[in-house]
C-alpha cells in the first residue's frame, strides 16, 4: 500500500534554476524519494515567486505550484497558511514534512501527522535582518510561527547539531538528526583547478556577508595580484548589491572579481571543478549546500565560525574556521590555501571523506523511514 506524503516546502518554479538552499535541499530529496515506488510525495509550493498556479506530474511524484501575489494589507505568510491548510485537507496525506515554520503551522491546524525540517534559526537569522520595518516585521511573524511550530509538532528533523542545541530545550518533540542530501554528481567532480581561482556559491545579502569576503580580497591581493573571486548566486535585495557593486569599483577589484548570477547544477559543478578554494564569510548559517557541496566535490573551504559551519568543517584538516569579522585573518587563511599545492590536495581529500554521510540515497532512506514511523505503519 502506497504512503502519501505531503511535502510543503520552497521548491523550484518549472524550468527555473534551483537559487540553492532549501529549493535546492528539497528538490534533491524528492529526486531521491522518488525512487521507492511505495511512496508518492505530493510537493506544494505557495508563494510569492508563482504568477500563475501549476500543477505538475511526473510519476509518483506531483508538484502543486500554488500562485501567491504579492499583498501588502495581509502578509504573505498567513495567507499561505490558509491556503496550504485547505490543500492538505483535499491531499488528505498520511504524514506531512514541512520545511518552514509557517507551513508547519498549516500542517498542524490540517490535523496530520507532521514532520518538520528546521533549515533555520529564524531567531538568530532576525538579528542579521534588522535593516528595514519589513525585514524587521516579517521576522517577527515568522518568530510567532516559529515558536508555535516548535511547541505543537510532535517530530523535528535537525539537519545539523546546532538545531539541536538551539531548539531541544524548547521542544518535547521527538528530533531526528538527518543531514541535507546532495546527489552522487557532486562527489564525481573533477579537480580542474586554475591558479588563483576561488568561489563563493550562494545569495548576495546582509546574512553572506560578500562585503567581507571582498575586504578579504584585498588583503590577498597584495600578494597574489590575479587572484580572481567567482561570485555565484542571485542578490535578494539591490540595496546590498549596490553596496558589493560601490566597493568592488571604489577598490579597483573589476579584474578580481566576477559576479555571475544564479548558475543552474551543471554550471555551478564546473565551477567547483576549477577553483582553488570555496569561501563563505556568513554572519549566520545553519547547514550551509555551499559547504556541502565544496566537501563531496573535494574542495577545502575557508569559512567563519558561526551557526553550524564548524559541524560541517574540521578546522585545520578539511578547511580553516576564522571568527567572524576577522578579515585578515580570513585572507591569511586563503593565502595558505592557494600557495600550498598539497595541503590543498590533504584537505580536499579529508572533505570527500566527511561528506559521505551526505550521499542522497542513504539521507532518502531515512527520511523514508520516519515517515513510515510517524505515519503509523510498517515499512514493507
Amino acid at each position: 500500500m502506497t504512503l502519501r506524503v505531503a511535502l510543503v516546502a520552497l521548491y523550484p518554479a518549472p524550468g527555473a534554476k534551483a537559487p540553492g538552499g532549501v529549493r535546492a535541499v528539497v528538490q534533491n530529496l524528492v529526486r531521491g524519494l522518488q525512487t521507492y515506488d511505495d511512496l508518492h510525495i505530493h510537493v506544494i509550493h505557495c508563494h510569492a515567486d508563482i504568477q500563475a498556479s501549476a500543477t505538475v506530474e511526473d510519476r509518483n511524484v506531483k508538484v502543486d505550484y500554488i500562485a501567491m501575489p504579492r499583498r501588502r494589507l495581509v502578509p504573505n505568510t498567513l495567507r499561505s497558511i490558509v491556503r496550504v491548510e485547505r490543500l492538505l485537507r483535499q491531499v488528505q496525506p498520511d504524514v506531512v514534512n514541512t520545511h518552514a515554520a509557517h507551513y508547519t503551522v498549516a500542517a498542524l491546524r490540517a490535523g496530520y501527522p507532521t514532520v518538520f525540517t528546521i533549515h533555520g534559526v529564524v531567531h538568530r537569522e532576525a538579528q542579521v535582518y534588522k535593516g528595514t520595518l519589513f525585514d524587521r516585521s516579517r521576522f517577527l511573524l515568522e518568530s510567532w510561527c516559529e515558536r508555535y511550530a516548535i511547541r505543537h509538532v510532535r517530530d523535528v528533523i535537525a539537519i545539523s547539531p546546532y538545531v539541536l542545541q538551539e531548539y531541544r530545550s524548547r521542544s518535547d518533540a521527538r528530533f531526528h538528526c538527518i543531514d541535507n542530501p546532495l546527489p552522487f554528481e557532486f562527489f564525481a567532480i573533477p579537480n580542474l583547478e586554475e591558479e588563483g581561482r576561488l568561489l563563493y556559491a550562494g545569495t548576495i545579502d546582509e546574512r553572506k556577508n560578500v562585503i567581507d569576503l571582498l575586504r578579504a580580497l584585498v588583503i590577498v591581493r597584495q600578494e597574489m595580484p590575479h587572484v580572481r573571486l567567482r561570485v555565484a548566486g542571485r542578490a535578494t535585495t539591490q540595496v546590498y548589491y549596490r553596496k558589493v557593486q560601490d566597493f568592488v569599483a571604489t577598490q579597483g577589484l573589476e579584474s578580481n572579481v566576477e559576479c555571475l548570477g544564479l548558475q543552474d547544477s551543471a554550471h555551478l559543478m564546473q565551477e567547483y571543478a576549477h577553483c582553488m578554494a570555496v569561501v563563505l564569510a556568513s554572519r549566520q548559517e545553519t547547514a550551509p549546500m555551499a559547504v556541502i557541496e565544496s566537501m563531496a566535490a573535494g574542495k577545502p573551504v575557508v569559512a567563519t565560525r558561526v551557526g553550524g559551519v564548524p559541524d560541517l568543517v574540521e578546522d585545520g584538516r578539511s578547511g580553516f574556521i576564522v571568527e567572524p569579522g576577522d578579515v585578515a585573518g580570513f585572507a591569511r587563511c586563503i593565502v595558505e590555501l592557494l600557495t600550498d599545492k598539497d595541503l590543498r590536495r590533504r584537505m580536499g581529500q579529508r572533505s570527500r571523506q566527511l561528506a559521505e554521510r551526505f550521499r542522497l540515497e542513504t539521507v532518502a532512506g531515512k527520511y523514508r523511514q520516519l515517515y513510515y514511523k510517524v505515519a503509523g505503519r510498517a515499512m514493507p
